[in-house]
């Protein structure tokens, strides 16, 4: 059967169109997994606050606590697990940072949670600074070694992971010293032999 000209280009354009269809289709469908994002992994901001008013030193002050506690939130919710990390020149094994510790602190958090329920009928963030105290020691008896990890992602638990957030922080180094030292502040020359100005609060952020 011969095909006039007018038949042919009409066959031809439907043709492309449903190969263009199943083309952006499929196009679309390869995309997806690349396109896919991550649940957001941001802990539990009520237990968290609670536990950052129970480990945090009192002299910080209400505020600078909570500064503490979502400094870290921010910084676990944008951290990308498994990375390849920066290495020097002439360095031929490639690492990777650690896998995501969120899920297993949320799980920690509410364990605490759980926990504080069953022992004093109430949920952690409720309970009284004493109570705290008592469930905190008990979770925190078996991971103790006297000191905090130099990297907080190696923490084994979300306590401890918070306080060495927050001891490794420019705020803490000022909180320790009672003055303005800024340890990730970029400072001019000129301004590298004056002499740290005291905190104004005597101490507190």
């Amino acid at each position: 059967m011969t095909l006039d000209r007018r038949t042919f280009l009409s066959q031809a354009a439907a043709s492309m169109t449903a190969f263009t269809v199943a083309g952006d289709a499929s196009a679309e469908i390869s995309r997806q997994p690349d396109q896919q994002q991550p649940a957001p992994r941001a802990l539990d901001a009520a237990l968290l606050a609670a536990l950052g008013e129970t480990l945090l030193p009192e002299s910080l002050g209400a505020a600078g606590r909570a500064k503490a506690v979502r400094a870290f939130r921010e910084w676990i919710a944008g951290y990308k697990p498994v990375s390849e990390e920066m290495h020097g020149y002439g360095y031929a094994e490639i690492r990777y940072t650690v896998p995501d510790p969120a899920p297993g602190w949320n799980a920690q958090l509410q364990g605490m949670d759980l926990l504080a329920k069953k022992q004093f009928g109430t949920g952690f963030a409720a309970l009284k600074p004493q109570q705290r105290d008592t469930l905190m020691s008990a979770q925190l008896s078996g991971t103790r070694n006297g000191r905090l990890p130099a990297n907080p992602l190696t923490a084994p638990h979300v306590a401890i992971a918070l306080l060495a957030h927050w001891a490794g922080s420019s705020e803490a180094i000022d909180f320790a010293y009672g003055a303005h030292i800024g340890k990730d502040v970029c400072k001019s020359l000129a301004d590298s032999p004056r002499k740290p100005l005291p905190l104004a609060t005597g101490g507190k952020n």
